[in-house]
């Protein structure tokens, strides 16, 4: 179907650092113009489609680097199309999957199970990570060639008898995770870990469970900041010593971003992910919401999350994402007694711009630098920056028009995710800046809490790390 050009006039927009003031024209999924002053043809042209956003902010769509929609495999718990209206919902024109799913998208036989799935579904764009262990890394320059955005690793010894498509072990000297970054480094590919210590961990459960220490504080007291530490230490050392470019994903304690921070200065070739949870909320929610509140790693002190703050000031943090994780209702009611029987994850994708925009209002950060952390830099990270990411002649015309004044209450019910229910620790929030359209493709597909679902399959599936457009 041919797409009707709109017009996006008055508008405030972002690009190349800063705001500016202008008229954009979209047309055939592109930005095809900006004008400073409205052009009388444009003016009097009765074939647009015309959108005055005067007093609102218009942002690159924004890109979530940390998505897990449960399909293939539990799409009972998110499929593709409430993925992507949650992610329209949050402003997100981009999600980035994660391979925590069934079959784990580890070849490229399972790669493509999983595209398939987001093809005749995906309302908004969609990059895929590839699952990255021990046993494929055969796999990886094929990977790298059908565009990932990226392989994920957990540091964690995979079960017995089970392939390693997602976890390398611990051994003496790391030969495996250095093994591993080689390869990825050859295919090209940026490697990203999932960075606690299941050794330390394992063995203070253990304790706590004999000590009879089982309150919902179970979680973050066996899972210690060391825990995340070790980890990413572990890392950096192998990156150093391979010359592999690693990610690590939702960093939650000051002391592992110290560490990121010092690594950067050294030469180490690593990108900082914070989730935003990390940043809003410390362990007290956890003590409150117990399995609700359940995320790996966990919520931390109230020193770590407003430590975390120093870091995305200071550029040490790359980007910005949510580690939305649904689960359901069911499966988080069974952790209310026994809290490690409740999944880690909470699906609140939703909140993450509205409390980004809060903190702009409270002067911890810049709209300028809130811009460049929910999409400039993730782009850039995932290979996909300037034909997105970018307001400029020639860039996909994928956008995300803010009103940063606007007061509301949060309630659960509202939200697009199949796990809504489990998020109703949020209702009541008194929020100051919300969503309110987001355009894919240079179609609107969300406006004033309404998704277009009728656009499902309108977002693409993305090859990542190709050559962009030169135009641009």
């Amino acid at each position: 179907m041919t797409e009707i050009p709109l017009l996006l006039q008055n508008a405030a927009y972002y690009a190349a650092g800063s705001f500016h003031t202008g008229h954009l024209l979209l047309q055939a999924g592109r930005i095809a113009a900006i004008y400073d002053e409205l052009p009388d043809t444009l003016a009097a042209d009765a074939g647009l489609q015309r959108y005055d956003v005067s007093g609102k902010l218009v942002l690159p769509g924004c890109i979530d680097t940390h998505v897990h929609v449960r399909e293939p495999g539990s799409p009972e718990k998110e499929d593709f199309l409430t993925g992507t209206a949650a992610a329209l919902a949050a402003g997100v024109t981009t999600i980035c999957q994660m391979p925590n799913v069934n079959p784990m998208p580890h070849d490229m036989e399972s790669l493509a199970v999983t595209r398939e799935a987001a093809e005749d579904k995906a309302l908004c764009n969609v990059a895929v990570y590839a699952a990255a262990g021990a046993d494929n890394t055969n796999e990886f320059a094929q990977l790298a060639e059908a565009g990932v955005c990226g392989l994920k690793t957990f540091l964690q010894p995979g079960k017995p008898g089970e392939p390693q498509y997602i976890t390398v072990a611990q051994d003496d000297g790391d030969a495996e995770l250095c093994a591993l970054l080689s390869a990825a480094k050859t295919a090209g590919l940026r490697c990203f870990f999932h960075c606690e210590d299941y050794a330390l961990i394992g063995e203070l459960e253990q304790a706590a469970h004999a000590a009879g220490q089982e309150a919902y504080s179970f979680h973050y007291k066996t899972r210690p900041n060391e825990a995340e530490l070790n980890a990413v230490n572990r890392v950096l050392a192998a990156a150093a010593k391979t010359g592999a470019k690693v990610g690590i994903v939702h960093v939650s304690t000051v002391a592992a971003a110290e560490a990121i921070a010092a690594a950067k200065k050294a030469g180490v070739d690593v990108t900082c992910e914070v989730c935003f949870h990390h940043l809003f909320f410390d362990d007290s929610w956890l003590d409150k919401f117990g399995p609700y509140a359940k995320c790996n790693p966990p919520l931390r002190s109230k020193a770590d999350a407003e430590g975390l703050w120093r870091f995305i000031s200071d550029g040490t943090v790359d980007y910005i994402g949510s580690d939305h994780a649904p689960h359901l209702l069911s499966q988080k009611q069974a952790g209310e007694q026994q809290i490690w029987l409740a999944p880690s994850g909470v699906a609140h994708m939703e909140i993450m711009l509205p409390l980004l925009l809060a903190a702009v209002k409270a002067g911890k950060l810049t709209m300028e630098r809130l811009a460049e952390l929910i999409a400039e830099k993730g782009y850039k990270t995932m290979g996909l920056y300037p034909q997105k990411g970018c307001i400029t002649p020639g860039a996909d015309a994928d956008l995300t028009v803010i009103d940063p004044n606007a007061a509301w209450r949060f309630d659960h019910r509202q939200m697009q995710t199949k796990a809504r229910e489990c998020c109703q620790m949020f209702d009541g929030m008194e929020l100051c800046g919300r969503v309110e359209s987001t355009i894919v493709k240079g179609r609107l597909v969300y406006a004033d809490g309404i998704v277009d679902y009728q656009s499902a399959g309108w977002g693409d599936v993305l090859a990542c790390h190709k050559n962009q457009r030169e135009d641009i």
